[in-house]
C-alpha cells in the first residue's frame, strides 16, 4: 500500500509541475481544450472548451460527471455509450482526428473532432490526458451540402441523360459544318436508320430535295450568329423511301466567349398533323362545293313540287319530305367525314319516319359503301319510292312489305355495276299514272344523270317494281362482296 500511495502522489506531483509549467498556455490554444488527471478529473481548461460545452466544469468535477446527460453518436450514426477519454485513459492510446456527433444535455448539437493525447510520467505510468475538440459543425453541414449539390448534380445529369435518350421526339447536335455529332433514339425512330448511319452523315442527307435550301439558308445563318433560333416546317425521306412531315426547332449553344459549339435540333414528326390539314382544306372545298350544290338541288325541288302539285297546300308536305330526306342524307355523309356512306344505312334512315319494322321491310345485299355524290342522288330516289310505297302500295296496308335486294354484276364488257331491285308485295296492285309526275322523274333522270346510270320502274299486279344499275367507277367506293354475276 506505502508504494501505491508513493506513486500516485509522486503521478499528482508530476501532473501539478506540469500545469504550473502549462499555466496560460491553454487559453492561446485556437481550439477547445481541458488537461484531467488518470481519473478523469479536469484540471485545466480553456474558454473555447466552455464555448463548446455551454458550461464550466465545476472545481473537481470529473470529466464522466461533466457530460452526464450527453449523447454521443459516431460518424456512421450508432450511438456510443463509452466516452473516448475513458479509452485514452485505460489504454494509453491516443484518439487522432475522430467525429463524434455530441447532444449536450441542454439539446444542443453539434459535429466535434476529437484528439486526445495521454499523459505519463517518468515510468511510463498514465497520470493524465490532454483532451482537444474542435467544432466541425459547419464544416460538416457545407461537405453535407456539397454532397448532397454533387449527388444531384449528378442525378440530375443521369435524368436529362435517360430524358434524351428516351424523349418520343427527336434529338440531335450538329457540328457547325454541319456534321452529325449525336442523335437520340427517337431520332433513329423517325428516319428510320441507325444511329451509325446517321452519325456517319450529314444533317442535310435526310432532307428531302425540295425543303433542302430553306433549311440550309437559316442555318447558315445562325452558325454565322445572325439567327440564335429558328423553327421551320419540311419534309424527310425515311430509309424505307417515305416522306414525312418533321417540325424543326434549331437552338445555338456557345461559350462564354460567343463562339458556337453545336446547335440542338429538336425534331417532330408532323405528317398526320399535315395529312389532317390537308383533309380539312379539301373538306372545306368540297363543303363550299356541297352547298352550292345542295341550294341548287334545294332550288330544283322546290320549283319542280311546286310544278307537280295541284294546290299550294298539297305543295308544302311533298317539299318538306324531300327536303327531311335531302337532310338524313347529309347526315350520313357527315358521320363519315364526306367521305362515303353504307347502302344500308341510307336506306334505314329513309325508312326510318314510317315505323317500317323487319316484317314489313327486307333488306339483303353484302355491305356496299357510297360515293357521297351516290348516297344523295338513291337517298332521293329511295325517298320517292318509299314515300309512294307508304301512301299507296305496299307500305298502306298491314300486310304488304318491300324487299330490297342489291348485288355487284358485270357486263359482257367486264364493267361492274351495282344492281338494286326494289320489291313490293301484298299491297294493291301498281297502275301506270295517267300522268308521269315528280318522282318518278327525279328517280328516272337523276340516276342518269348523276350517276350514268338507269333506273326502270314497272307496275305490276302484285306491286311496284324499280330496277336501277349504276357503274361502279361512279357510284361504289367498295363491293364487300362476293364476285358478281355476269350482267
Amino acid at each position: 500500500m506505502p508504494d501505491v500511495r508513493q506513486k500516485a502522489a509522486g503521478a499528482a506531483r508530476a501532473l501539478r509541475e506540469m500545469l504550473r509549467a502549462s499555466d496560460g498556455i491553454l487559453e492561446l490554444m485556437p481550439i477547445s481544450t481541458f488537461i484531467c488527471d488518470a481519473d478523469g478529473v479536469i484540471l485545466q481548461y480553456n474558454q473555447r472548451s466552455v464555448e463548446i460545452w455551454g458550461r464550466k466544469p465545476l472545481p473537481g468535477e470529473t470529466h464522466a460527471d461533466f457530460t452526464r446527460g450527453a449523447r454521443f453518436w459516431n460518424s456512421s450514426g450508432e450511438p456510443v455509450e463509452r466516452t473516448l477519454l475513458s479509452e485514452v485513459l485505460s489504454s494509453g492510446k491516443p484518439a487522432r482526428d475522430v467525429e463524434r456527433v455530441v447532444e449536450r444535455a441542454d439539446g444542443v448539437r453539434r459535429a466535434i473532432s476529437f484528439n486526445i493525447a495521454p499523459l505519463f510520467d517518468e515510468h511510463g505510468t498514465v497520470i493524465g490526458a490532454v483532451h482537444c475538440m474542435q467544432d466541425i459543425t459547419e464544416r460538416k453541414g457545407a461537405l453535407d451540402a456539397l454532397s448532397a449539390s454533387r449527388q444531384y448534380a449528378l442525378e440530375q445529369e443521369q435524368r436529362l441523360a435517360a430524358t434524351y435518350e428516351h424523349a418520343a421526339i427527336g434529338i440531335t447536335e450538329i457540328a457547325p459544318d454541319g456534321r452529325l455529332l449525336r442523335v437520340n433514339e427517337g431520332t433513329c425512330s423517325i428516319l428510320g436508320y441507325s444511329r451509325e448511319e446517321m452519325l456517319s452523315g450529314h444533317m442535310f442527307r435526310y432532307t428531302h430535295p425540295g425543303d433542302v435550301d430553306p433549311d440550309r439558308e437559316a442555318f447558315y445563318k445562325q452558325v454565322a450568329g445572325e439567327l440564335e433560333f429558328y423553327s421551320a416546317e419540311k419534309r424527310f425521306v425515311r430509309k424505307d423511301g417515305r416522306v414525312i412531315w418533321i417540325s424543326v426547332r434549331s437552338s445555338s449553344v456557345r461559350d462564354d466567349a460567343g463562339r458556337l459549339l453545336y446547335v440542338v435540333r429538336v425534331l417532330q414528326d408532323i405528317t398526320e398533323r399535315k395529312a389532317a390539314e390537308q383533309r380539312q382544306k379539301l373538306l372545306i372545298d368540297e363543303l363550299n362545293h356541297r352547298v352550292k350544290n345542295t341550294l341548287a338541288t334545294v332550288q330544283s325541288l322546290a320549283s319542280q313540287t311546286a310544278r307537280s302539285a295541284p294546290t299550294p297546300e298539297a305543295f308544302q308536305p311533298g317539299f318538306e319530305g324531300r327536303l327531311i330526306a335531302l337532310s338524313k342524307a347529309h347526315d350520313q355523309l357527315t358521320m363519315h367525314h364526306w367521305e362515303n356512306a353504307d347502302l344500308r344505312e341510307v336506306l334505314t334512315a329513309g325508312f326510318a319516319p314510317y315505323g317500317a319494322g323487319t316484317e314489313h321491310v327486307v333488306l339483303r345485299g353484302e355491305d356496299v359503301l357510297l360515293r357521297p355524290r351516290a348516297v344523295l342522288t338513291l337517298a332521293m330516289a329511295f325517298h320517292e319510292l318509299i314515300t309512294n310505297a307508304a301512301k299507296y302500295g305496299a307500305l298502306s296496308v298491314a300486310r304488304g312489305r318491300v324487299a330490297i335486294d342489291w348485288r355487284p354484276v358485270r357486263d359482257e364488257m367486264g364493267r361492274t355495276f351495282l344492281r338494286i331491285e326494289w320489291r313490293e308485295e301484298g299491297g294493291p296492285p301498281a297502275a301506270p299514272p295517267k300522268r308521269r309526275g315528280f318522282g318518278s322523274r327525279l328517280i328516272e333522270n337523276s340516276i342518269a344523270a348523276e350517276l350514268g346510270g338507269s333506273a326502270h320502274l314497272i307496275f305490276a299486279r302484285d306491286g311496284l317494281c324499280c330496277e336501277i344499275q349504276v357503274p361502279q367507277e361512279t357510284t361504289v367506293v367498295d363491293f364487300r362482296a362476293m364476285p358478281g354475276e355476269e350482267g
